[in-house]
């Protein structure tokens, strides 16, 4: 896969889970189908400065952004670059509770596995085969603009990028215009499946970006699950 220069953003978003959808859904219906699914995430770090003179400063780094559950038990994705290295990751799910996650897993990919301990069962989302979609596949992500607004993209895959040791579709390209805040949050096909996890933008170049694939996802979740951490 040829080394693509992202403009890698991080999502400050409240999202979404899945039931049953009519496929002549608007995207807005899909969306709020698919809303308890969906969780923002926020990663901490404290970092104690020497400013000399026997005086120290501690300055405390946040990253927010976006995260997908895959399992009723807890356990979420989101982009690494969102919560690398950071000792502390908090999770709001959508009723407003929020609970402090450990990272279980991170792979080669932008992408990791974390996990929370919920008081109660929640809703995983629905997976679409992303080896069934091609070029011009329509596709529907979210957009949180710099009003502080919740927006819906429609766009196109338009080009499908293969993985460095495998033949399988891993990486999608898209015509999607994406801003500061959108890395992380999901990709749905025209039924509100899950078909990818947005994860940034090529620099300098408008319309084009990039979303990881479910079923390189949806893979390395099936062996996470055979031997969890």
């Amino acid at each position: 896969m040829p080394i693509l220069r992202l403009f890698i953003c991080c999502l400050v978003l409240s999202i979404p889970s899945l039931k049953a959808y009519a496929q002549d859904e608007t995207p807005a219906q899909l969306m709020q189908s698919v809303r308890s699914s969906l969780v923002e995430i926020r990663a901490e770090d404290t970092k104690t400065f020497n400013e000399g003179n026997g005086h120290t400063k501690v300055a405390t780094y946040h990253a927010q952004g976006s995260g997908v559950i895959i399992d009723s038990d807890g356990l979420i994705v989101t982009n690494t670059h969102i919560i690398a290295n950071a000792p502390h990751i908090f999770v709001g799910l959508s009723d407003g509770t929020i609970l402090e996650a450990k990272a279980v897993h991170s792979s080669d990919a932008d992408f990791s596995f974390i996990k929370i301990d919920p008081p109660y069962p929640l809703q995983a989302i629905r997976w679409a085969d992303s080896s069934l979609v091609g070029v011009r596949t329509p596709i529907i992500a979210l957009n949180n603009a710099d009003d502080g607004q919740q927006h819906i993209l429609g766009g196109e895959i338009i080009n499908l990028i293969n993985g460095i040791s495998s033949n399988n579709v891993e990486v999608f390209e898209l015509n999607l215009d994406l801003i500061h805040g959108d890395s992380g949050g999901p990709l749905l096909d025209s039924q509100g499946d899950l078909l990818g996890l947005i994860m940034g933008k090529r620099m300098n170049e408008d319309n084009k970006s990039y979303a990881i694939a479910s079923n390189k996802i949806q893979q390395e979740y099936a062996q996470y699950k055979q031997n969890p951490n």
